[in-house]
């Protein structure tokens, strides 16, 4: 098998295998197994596994900016989350550099539609939009990873993009008295509010582009 071929069938797969996972292993369940850790003095060791078991099971990364909230308090839970949103969306990110540019089919179309997404939007503002907009974290990481969008912009548009996402979360999070995923919920007019801005920050290029046709 040709390597391109290779890496797309590794992607394909990849991308079953935690569709598979997020449907067997919801946030609850596994933070319910472990609640009683969340008060000891092993939980920044738990905070980071975690985080970065997330991805594999695309867990939103608003629950774990909530157990920040919870666990450290809004002061130095806010940076820890902020730290974590970013570091979470590294492996998804990765494993979307990955895919190969120059393959067809469905894998090459929707690499070849990032990469002109993030060429028009630009790699921070891209990525801020599309995080800024309640769309899949990992989807949003592979697809700046297949566009092609530099490690650092990355990470700075992840960081704008999850701000208020990350706010929102962790301010729940020090209200709750016993952790409760379930209990981890945003106002959806906030949530609208937030799309908006999502959405606006992305009018210009979007206006060029539709010129240009």
């Amino acid at each position: 098998m040709p390597p391109s071929q290779r890496a797309r069938a590794v992607a394909v797969v990849a991308v079953a295998l935690v569709a598979t996972a997020a449907l067997l292993v919801s946030p609850a369940a596994a933070l319910d197994r472990v609640h009683a850790l969340l008060t000891s003095p092993w939980f920044p060791l738990l905070l980071v596994a975690l985080y970065a078991l997330r991805p594999l099971f695309a867990w939103p990364i608003t629950v774990l900016s909530a157990l920040c909230g919870y666990r450290y308090g809004l002061v130095l839970g806010l940076p820890i989350a902020l730290c974590g949103a970013v570091a979470t969306s590294l492996l998804p990110y990765y494993a979307g550099r990955r895919v190969p540019t120059d393959g067809g089919g469905l894998l090459g179309r929707l690499t070849a539609g990032s990469t002109a997404y993030f060429e028009r939007a630009g790699g921070v503002r891209g990525v801020a939009a599309a995080r800024l907009v309640p769309t899949p974290a990992e989807a949003v990481s592979g697809a700046a990873g297949a566009g092609g969008v530099p490690v650092r912009a990355f990470a700075l548009g992840t960081l704008l993009g999850e701000l208020p996402w990350t706010v929102a979360a962790v301010v729940t999070g020090t209200g709750l008295d016993r952790f409760v995923v379930s209990a981890v919920e945003v106002d959806p007019r906030l949530v609208a509010g937030i799309a908006a801005v999502g959405v606006l920050a992305v009018v210009g290029p979007a206006y060029a582009w539709w010129r240009e046709r």
